[in-house]
C-alpha cells in the first residue's frame, strides 16, 4: 500500500517561485499577476494560485522582483486558516506579513500603482483561453477592468503559455503526489466496479467513489457519470442539476465514467466503465477501439515527439473504425494546457442532432508542444457506434521511450461482479 507523501517542501517553493521570476525576465515584466478561481471549482479548476502558495485556493498572488509574493484572498476565513495552521506546526510557503485580504482589481491595482510600475509591462495569469471551461479565461472583467483602471497606461501581457511551459514539466516532489492522486483513483475505480450491479442507483455509485476517495485522504470535487444499454451524453449525472429520481442499474447496462482524484492540488483522471452483465455487441466493440487507441498513445507519448503525434496516433483506430466520440481523446493536467479531439466524427453524427440549430467542433490545441519526461496527460480514447459507447483511460507521464501509465483497472472495460 502507497504511503501519502510529505508536505511539499519549502525547497519546491523556491523551485516554483524562481518559475515565476524567470517568467518575469524572460518577458520583461515589471510584476506578475497570477488568478486562481474560486474554491471547489471543477472540474478543471483554474488554481495556478495554490501552485505558488500551497494554501487554500481563490487568491491573487502578485510577485515583484525577488521579493517574497503578495497574496490577495477573498475573505478573512483564509487568515484564520493561515493563523490556525501556524497555531498547528503546519508547514507554510507564505507569511502572514504577505496575506491581504481583498481579491479584486481595484485592491491589486492600488498597491501596485503605488509601487510606480506606472508604463511598464505586467504579466497576468488568467486572461487566456484555459479549455474546456474558461474560453474567454479565468479572470472577471470586472477584476480586469479595476486593474486597468488603477494602471492605464500599463500594458497587460497574457502569460498562461510561459507558465504552462515551466510548470507542465513536474519535479520529483509533485511526482510522488500525482503517483498518490493516481492511487486513490485507481482505489475510487474499483469502488465503482465493486457497486455495480442491479438494482443500484447512480447515487449508490457517486457515493461509494467519492467515500473511497475522501477516506485515503484525497478530493474529488465531481464525478461525471452515465448509464443505460446505451449512452451517449458525457457530463454528472443529470439529477445532479435536475430535478429527477437518480437511475436504478438493471442487467445489460453500462456505467460510463470520468473520475478525478487529486492529492495535494495534483490531479489524475480516470475513464471507468464498467459492463453489468452482457451489453450489446457494439459496446464490446466500440471498447476495443478505444483500447487500441489508448495503446498507440502510450507508444507515441515519449520525448521527441510533440502533442499533436499523440493526437493523430491515437484517432487512427477511431477513424479506421468509422465510429464517432463524444469528449477529447487526450489532455493535458498539472496544469490544463493542450487539448486533442482530433478530426473524428462527433455528436453530429446521430440523425437526432439535426434538430440542433448549431453545433460546433472543438479543435485540438497545442499540436506544436514538444514533450518532456514528467509532463502528465488524461488519456480519455472514446468510440462510439450509433448510440452504444465505450470510454476507457487513466493519467500517463511522458516517457523517454513511451507513455508511463499510472493506472490499470480503468484501461480496458471493466466487468461488475455476476
Amino acid at each position: 500500500m502507497l504511503i501519502p507523501p510529505k508536505s511539499l517542501s519549502r525547497t519546491e517553493r523556491d523551485r516554483r517561485w524562481q518559475l515565476a521570476r524567470d517568467i518575469i525576465q524572460t518577458e520583461n515584466l515589471a510584476a506578475l499577476i497570477v488568478y486562481g478561481d474560486r474554491e471547489a471549482a471543477a472540474p478543471a479548476g483554474f488554481a495556478p494560485d495554490c501552485y505558488f502558495t500551497n494554501d487554500r485556493p481563490g487568491s491573487i498572488v502578485v510577485f515583484i522582483g525577488d521579493e517574497p509574493p503578495r497574496v490577495y484572498t477573498f475573505a478573512s476565513l483564509m487568515v484564520a486558516d493561515h493563523l490556525q495552521a501556524s497555531l498547528r506546526g503546519d508547514l507554510q510557503w507564505i507569511d502572514a506579513e504577505q496575506l491581504f485580504v481583498g481579491k479584486t482589481g481595484p485592491d491589486v491595482g492600488a498597491w501596485l500603482a503605488s509601487r510606480r510600475l506606472e508604463g511598464t509591462r505586467i504579466g497576468i495569469i488568467g486572461l487566456e483561453p484555459y479549455p474546456p471551461f474558461y474560453f474567454d479565461g479565468a479572470m472577471p472583467a470586472r477584476t480586469f477592468q479595476g486593474l486597468a483602471d488603477a494602471l492605464p497606461t500599463v500594458t497587460w501581457v497574457p502569460v498562461y503559455r510561459e507558465f504552462f511551459r515551466r510548470a507542465s514539466v513536474k519535479s520529483e516532489e509533485e511526482l510522488a503526489l500525482v503517483r498518490y492522486a493516481a492511487h486513490i483513483g485507481e482505489t475510487m475505480c474499483e469502488a465503482l466496479r465493486a457497486t455495480a450491479r442491479p438494482g443500484v442507483s447512480e447515487a449508490d455509485l457517486v457515493a461509494a467513489v467519492t467515500a473511497t476517495c475522501f477516506s485515503m485522504g484525497g478530493y474529488t470535487a465531481e464525478l461525471l457519470l452515465g448509464s443505460g444499454p446505451e449512452y451517449v451524453g458525457w457530463g454528472p449525472p443529470a439529477w445532479q442539476y435536475r430535478a429527477q429520481a437518480p437511475r436504478v442499474l438493471q442487467e445489460g447496462d453500462l456505467v460510463l465514467s470520468e473520475i478525478f482524484a487529486l492529492y495535494g492540488m495534483m490531479e489524475t483522471q480516470h475513464q471507468a466503465a464498467v459492463a453489468i452483465g452482457d451489453v450489446h455487441p457494439e459496446i464490446l466493440r466500440a471498447a476495443e477501439v478505444a483500447r487500441a487507441s489508448y495503446e498507440a498513445g502510450l507508444q507515441t507519448l515519449r520525448t521527441g515527439n510533440t502533442f499533436g503525434d499523440v493526437v493523430d496516433a491515437m484517432e487512427q483506430p477511431l477513424l479506421a473504425s468509422g465510429g464517432w466520440h463524444v469528449h477529447p481523446l487526450v489532455h493535458s493536467i498539472n496544469p490544463y494546457g493542450p487539448v486533442g479531439f482530433g478530426t473524428a466524427p462527433g455528436i453530429e453524427s446521430l440523425p437526432e442532432a439535426a434538430r440542433y440549430a448549431q453545433l460546433k467542433r472543438l479543435p485540438t490545441v497545442g499540436r506544436d508542444l514538444p514533450l518532456q519526461a514528467g509532463m502528465c496527460f488524461a488519456f480519455e480514447p472514446n468510440c462510439a457506434f450509433g448510440r452504444h459507447m465505450a470510454n476507457i483511460g487513466g493519467t500517463v507521464l511522458v516517457g523517454d521511450s513511451g507513455g508511463v501509465a499510472l493506472n490499470e483497472n480503468s484501461t480496458w472495460l471493466m466487468q461488475a461482479d455476476g
